[in-house]
C-alpha cells in the first residue's frame, strides 16, 4: 500500500495549512491596520477642515442676521416713526443704534416664540415694548384702533418702530393711521402708499379698508373742530 492510503499521511499537512492560514490572517491584520492608520491620517485634516468651514458659515450667518435690515424696513417720519416686518433681537439692537429707536409697537401674537424673544431683547436694550395683536389680514376692532391711535399720536413718545410679520397689512394700518392723524394725509394718498408697499387689496381686506376710511373721518372731524 502506498503512502496515500495510510491514515497518518495527512497529519504533517494539517499544521502547515494552519500555519499558512495564520500567516495569511496576520498579513490581513497588518494591512488593515496600515489602511486604518492611513485613513485616519487622511480623514483627520478633512474633519478639521469641515469643522472650520462650519464655524465660518455659522459666523457669517450670525453676522448676516445681525447686520441686514428687517424685511420692508422704511422710514415713515424720520426721528419719530419707522416700519418693518418681523425683526430679530440683533436687528432690533442695530436699529436702536442707527435710528435711536426707543419704543417698539408689535402687532403680533405676544405669546409667539419670536415675540417672546423680541420682548426680552427690548427689555435688555431698555426699549418700551407695546403690543396690539391683530390678525394677519389687518383686521381690527375699534378698541384695538383706539389703543393703536393713542400710541401713535403720543407727542411724548420716543422714536418708534411699528411692525408685524410681513410689514404689509397690520403695519400698513398703523402707518396709515399715523399719516391720517399726525401728518394730515388724505385717504387716497394713504391707500396709494399702502398699495405701493405690496398690499394686495383683496376682498378679505375689507375690514382694513373700512378701518382706514373710519380713521380718515375721525381725523377730518378732529381737524375741523375748534381747538
Amino acid at each position: 500500500m502506498g503512502t496515500a492510503g495510510r491514515p497518518d499521511a495527512l497529519t504533517p499537512a494539517l499544521p502547515r495549512a494552519a500555519l499558512q492560514a495564520a500567516v495569511g490572517t496576520a498579513r490581513i491584520s497588518r494591512m488593515t491596520a496600515v489602511t486604518l492608520r492611513t485613513e485616519t491620517r487622511v480623514r483627520g485634516p478633512r474633519v478639521l477642515a469641515l469643522f472650520a468651514a462650519l464655524g465660518v458659515l455659522t459666523f457669517a450667518l450670525v453676522w448676516w442676521q445681525t447686520t441686514r435690515e428687517p424685511k420692508r424696513f422704511a422710514l415713515v417720519d424720520p426721528g419719530r416713526l419707522y416700519r418693518c416686518g418681523s425683526v430679530s433681537p440683533g436687528q432690533l439692537e442695530r436699529l436702536q443704534r442707527a435710528h435711536g429707536i426707543g419704543r417698539v409697537i408689535s402687532m403680533l401674537d405676544p405669546n409667539a416664540p419670536e415675540s417672546v424673544l423680541e420682548r426680552a431683547a427690548a427689555q435688555r436694550l431698555g426699549l418700551i415694548w407695546e403690543n396690539v395683536p391683530l390678525r394677519g389680514n389687518g383686521e381690527s376692532t375699534p378698541e384695538a384702533r383706539d389703543r393703536l391711535r393713542a400710541l401713535l399720536t403720543d407727542p411724548a413718545a420716543p422714536p418708534t418702530l411699528v411692525h408685524c410679520a410681513a410689514g404689509v397689512n397690520r403695519t400698513g394700518l398703523a402707518v396709515g393711521m399715523y399719516r391720517l392723524h399726525v401728518q394730515g394725509w388724505p385717504l387716497d394718498r394713504v391707500m396709494a402708499e399702502l398699495r405701493a408697499n405690496d398690499f394686495d387689496d383683496l376682498p378679505k381686506h375689507e375690514n382694513l379698508r373700512q378701518a382706514l376710511a373710519d380713521e380718515a373721518a375721525l381725523a377730518a372731524a378732529a381737524a375741523s373742530s375748534p381747538r
